[in-house]
């Protein structure tokens, strides 16, 4: 009997000790408000909460994963940049409305890295001559944030600097970029940015020299910009000034997005550069250039430029308003064109020329007029009649994808995806009679 027992005992007391060994280890929370005469160190609960975000999270850092500091309502007025790192999650507690970070026009707001996240603050009034003036992550998070009114000088991403990170459900408004790249955001690596909204950025060049990228520059393979909707950027520049609302190289790609009423000398709304990017299931409307008001590509080293299932319509820029394919004249043209199933008027747009590109291939393009809702009240939803309902073509990144408005990529009823950024969905309600 007793030995029964002890057996018995035994198994009990290892069945706990898997159980302690497995179970989550609770994250370690930090608070911050605005005032806060008790605070204390480690401020681990509302009464001892800190007031500056910067100490909380220097406490925060060195205490154990994972980590967690809450900020409550509030402006918090910077005397140096939040420095964010070792996977810490720094989480406002209301939303960006009510919750301010704020460089007082002399720092960058926050820098990011190793795993951190940034969740659910305005961040604005951020400066630097470095890069991104509101924010600069690495391997990091950017969830649900609203980056407005910063400003990088002579580098790149006035909003937002990004290398191998996500910024999700964000807006990038009104930032400036002085005399580089990127006015809202700058993105390289393995990165993404995924439903959110670029708008009203500018890059300005104030001694006549290049200036690119308007709204966001991506470069890389695997930079992916993603469900967003791009409008109202501005590249300003007596020389050369290139891409209003997105500027592509190195192989990134822009896809399910919405971009219009972007403005620049060269590619309004889009421009691929040195011929290396992918423009897939876009719609880029009432942009404005002198040359390629829609989207406007440089072939200039031995890549592809891929456009499938565009719809580029209704952009103004001189002689080639929606396509423009051009070699600059510094430099041999031997990249190619893979142009597929887009609506782009006209497609005599499209060149054959050998001195502007090595390769052409272009199949299935229509310049019909894409028949939208209501384009005079920026409604570009595709109507039944449209001649880009169920003519786009099928790629493997669909699979189990949303369009901009949320809904399924591929029509589940023709099974065909549609031209641009928007699918068809019928009004009404459809029933399976057997």
């Amino acid at each position: 009997m007793n030995t029964f027992r002890y057996y018995y005992l035994s198994g009990i007391i290892t069945f706990f000790a898997v159980l302690l060994i497995a179970a989550p280890v609770p994250a370690t929370t930090h608070y911050v408000v605005p005032i806060n005469p008790a605070a204390a160190d480690p401020y681990t609960n509302w009464s001892t909460a800190g007031t500056s975000i910067i100490d909380v999270v220097n406490c925060a850092i060195t205490g154990s994963a994972p980590r967690i500091v809450l900020v409550s309502n509030g402006v918090y007025v910077l005397t140096n940049q939040v420095t964010i790192s070792s996977t810490v999650t720094v989480q406002s507690v209301n939303g960006r409305d009510v919750t301010i970070i704020d460089g007082n026009n002399q720092r960058r707001c926050v820098r990011l890295s190793a795993g951190s996240v940034l969740k659910g603050f305005t961040v604005r009034n951020g400066y630097t001559n470095d890069y991104g003036g509101g924010i600069r992550c690495n391997n990091s998070y950017v969830q649900n944030c609203r980056i407005t009114a910063n400003v990088c000088s002579n580098y790149w991403g006035g909003g937002i600097c990004v290398g191998s990170s996500t910024i999700s459900n964000c807006e990038v408004v009104a930032n400036t970029n002085i005399n580089s790249l990127a006015g809202g955001v700058y993105a390289e690596g393995n990165s993404l940015v995924v439903s959110c909204v670029i708008a009203s950025n500018v890059v300005t060049n104030t001694a006549g020299g290049e200036a690119r990228a308007g709204g966001m520059h991506a470069e890389d393979d695997t930079a992916v910009i993603d469900k967003c909707i791009i409008h109202d950027n501005l590249v300003l520049s007596s020389g050369y000034a290139y891409g209003g609302g997105v500027e592509l190289t190195k192989g990134a790609v822009v896809r399910n997005s919405f971009i219009y009423s972007n403005r620049a000398k060269t590619g309004g709304g889009i421009f691929v550069y040195f011929s290396r990017g992918s423009i897939q299931n876009c719609t880029v409307v009432s942009n404005f250039a002198d040359n390629g008001g829609g989207i406007a590509t440089i072939c200039q080293n031995a890549y592809t430029t891929y456009v499938e299932n565009v719809i580029s319509y209704f952009n103004i820029g001189g002689s080639h308003s929606n396509f423009y394919m051009y070699r600059p004249g510094w430099h041999e043209s031997t990249g190619s064109y893979y142009v597929v199933n887009n609506c782009i008027a006209s497609t005599n747009e499209f060149s054959t020329d050998a001195s502007v590109a090595a390769g052409y291939y272009y199949a299935n393009n229509i310049e019909t007029d894409p028949r939208f809702e209501n384009k005079d009240s920026n409604d570009f939803h595709v109507t039944l009649n449209s001649p880009c309902l169920n003519a786009g073509t099928n790629a493997s990144w669909m699979s189990g994808t949303a369009d901009l408005d949320g809904h399924s990529r591929i029509d589940r009823f023709s099974g065909i995806v549609d031209m641009g950024c928007y699918e068809y969905i019928p009004s009404g309600m459809k029933f399976d009679i057997r």
